[in-house]
């Protein structure tokens, strides 16, 4: 089960016909005499059945909310409540007029007041709500709006059970909700409100550009934006799992390692790998000769693409990549499980976009074959660099400031070197994406305990150092 939801999407304009029967559950809140005249205990009434049959068809990701899972588990009429409750509250941009949607946000039951109305922005300045709901539904550009909803256990635990916590991580999120949401900082708006709500605190939160031409907000950076919340929110505990995960990276440090010194021992030794490769990296080396332009995967033509994804996938098949390629997906679906219950279907190393990269290193390595310049001494030439082993890159420096002719040779070791340098480059590639996240997450929970002590110290009428205040 999730415990953490965010759901982005555009702001939409009016409500459609289909949507009519949950704009009246919002006005009149039908049902809840019900559950206060049986406190809720009774099986959910046959409309609670279809009202959470249409919901669930409409609004199909809402199978993930925890109030579903509630009342999956006891259908009462009091947990079907919650359940239709929270998922139009979550859908309200989609259920509701743009044009009353602002002041849905402010005034609806649950909203914390900030000032007269519960809607805050980044400064203490008064909102005029009225003024905000005339902006917002006259605006001609992409309107987005994010819902972030914790679990009440969760929010209690985190601190983030009030009205001040929650205003503090919308504020520190905001870059980058901008960043994802290609809204230039100078040009950013935003409002939002917090719903102290029984079974799921959560923030309702707008976001648009005062220049209406910008703003697009793709899945990638949706996907972006809950990481954002989430390695703040729960910074502690992710910072405990990857320390459980010690072993897994250490697996992969070392697996990275064995390899670069099996194919390093392979080279010395006269030994290539499978033909198919160096005559796969022999054919690539020979269309990149006769292609004009930028030597980047996305503007090859369709045959030499063809070929840079056959030797990609011909690579990710050595045991020691399959391998660590596995460890990766075992440990980013730990961080998943932060906010979705789904098992993440992984594909493979080759179609993964998180490595794309890989593609044009393969493409620079069959451009860099060149006349007398022994590939296997680059590829053998290694450094430890930050615990990871990784390849030395001056050598190639020097290699493409040359102006040596491409070089095709009869003998295969310049190819079935540069496929052994690859292999170590795929390996390093991996380890680092995991162990750059760590480094990541472990800066920004050392940022947010020294905030917590600097706050500490203002609430005692003490100074600040200056290290900490930065």
């Amino acid at each position: 089960m999730p415990r953490l939801v965010v759901v982005s999407r555009y702001l939409k304009s009016g409500s459609s016909k289909n949507l009519s029967n949950y704009v009246k559950y919002i006005a009149t809140r039908e049902g809840a005499a019900t559950v206060k005249e049986n406190n809720g205990t009774a099986p959910a009434t046959k409309k609670q059945q279809e009202l959470i049959s249409s919901l669930l068809k409409d609004f199909s990701y809402s199978k993930n909310s925890f109030s579903y899972e509630e009342y999956k588990n006891s259908p009462t009429q009091k947990n079907a409540s919650k359940f239709i409750e929270e998922t139009i509250e979550h859908n309200a941009d989609i259920v509701a007029n743009k044009k009353n949607y602002m002041g849905y946000l402010a005034n609806r039951p649950g909203a914390v007041k900030f000032g007269s109305h519960g809607l805050f922005s980044q400064t203490d300045e008064p909102i005029s709500l009225k003024k905000v709901a005339k902006e917002v539904a006259e605006h001609k550009g992409n309107v987005w709006t994010h819902v972030v909803s914790l679990r009440r256990d969760d929010a209690q635990k985190m601190g983030y059970d009030n009205l001040n916590a929650w205003r503090e991580l919308i504020k520190r999120q905001i870059p980058n909700i901008a960043k994802h949401s290609k809204i230039d900082m100078k040009n950013l708006k935003w409002y939002a409100a917090f719903h102290d709500k029984e079974t799921n605190p959560h923030v309702h939160i707008v976001v648009y550009s005062t220049d209406e031409r910008e703003g697009f907000l793709t899945k990638q950076g949706c996907d972006k934006i809950r990481s954002g919340f989430m390695n703040d929110i729960y910074a502690d505990e992710l910072k405990h799992l990857y320390q459980q995960q010690t072993e897994a990276r250490d697996l992969l440090k070392a697996e990275s390692a064995k390899l670069m010194k099996q194919l390093s021992s392979d080279i010395a030794d006269g030994n290539h790998i499978d033909t198919e490769i160096v005559e796969l990296m022999r054919k690539l080396h020979e269309q990149l000769r006769n292609t004009k332009g930028k030597k980047v995967y996305g503007y090859l033509n369709k045959d030499t693409k063809q070929t840079v994804d056959e030797i990609f996938l011909r690579l990710s098949q050595n045991e020691s990549i399959h391998k660590m390629y596995r460890l990766w997906c075992e440990m980013e679906q730990s961080k998943h499980d932060f906010y979705s219950s789904a098992k993440v279907k992984f594909p493979a190393l080759v179609d993964n976009e998180q490595f794309k990269s890989v593609k044009n290193m393969i493409i620079r390595s069959a451009t860099e074959i060149v006349h007398d310049v022994p590939v296997a001494e680059i590829i053998v030439n290694t450094k430890d660099d930050a615990n990871c082993i990784v390849a030395e890159s001056d050598d190639i420096e020097a290699v493409n400031k040359t102006d040596a002719p491409p070089f095709v040779s009869n003998d295969n070791s310049a190819f079935a070197s540069a496929a052994f340098g690859l292999m170590v480059n795929i390996s390093r590639i991996i380890y680092d994406d995991y162990d750059r996240e760590q480094r990541k997450l472990s800066s920004k929970v050392d940022r947010k305990l020294r905030n917590t002590i600097l706050r500490k110290k203002q609430d005692l009428g003490l100074k600040g150092e200056n290290s900490e205040i930065q």
